[in-house]
């Protein structure tokens, strides 16, 4: 191979590998910045055993979001390692900011998100450790 080629294609081969290793510094910066969780109300079961919480999710220029957590209330109040708080995501875009919007509990196996805005908030899941999860329109 003449020098003047091996030059050429070493050179080639370190710009390129620069180049992808910036595109991938670039995109995880901002496709996956974490997001930052701030506690805005907590609901704790008639029995002490569950808590119900609900969390400020603002995520950089993904946006912010809002998630209701359930956990049993032994369990270890520790974040996760993907910095999410402790807990199972039960519903999302709840903030129960509006007149009449909470999280209540109805008996130790019910846990209700009332809500009084035009749509209902999305719950992920309709049971968890034994407790049903329910979204109940404000009187």
């Amino acid at each position: 191979m003449k020098p003047v080629l091996r030059r050429f294609l070493v050179t080639a081969a370190i710009v390129s590998a620069l180049g992808v290793l910036a595109v991938g510094w670039i995109a995880s910066a901002f496709l996956f910045s974490p997001c930052e969780y701030t506690l805005m109300r907590e609901r704790v079961s008639p029995s002490d055993r569950y808590v119900a919480e609900i969390y400020s999710a603002s995520c950089g220029i993904s946006g912010s979001r809002s998630v209701v957590m359930l956990r049993d209330r032994s369990a270890l109040r520790l974040a996760r390692v993907d910095e999410t708080p402790p807990g199972t995501v039960v519903a999302n875009d709840f903030t129960a900011a509006g007149v009449g919007e909470d999280l209540i509990w109805d008996g130790e196996t019910t846990l209700v998100l009332q809500y009084s805005s035009a749509q209902a908030p999305r719950v992920t899941s309709t049971e968890w450790g034994g407790v049903r999860i329910e979204a109940r329109r404000a009187p």
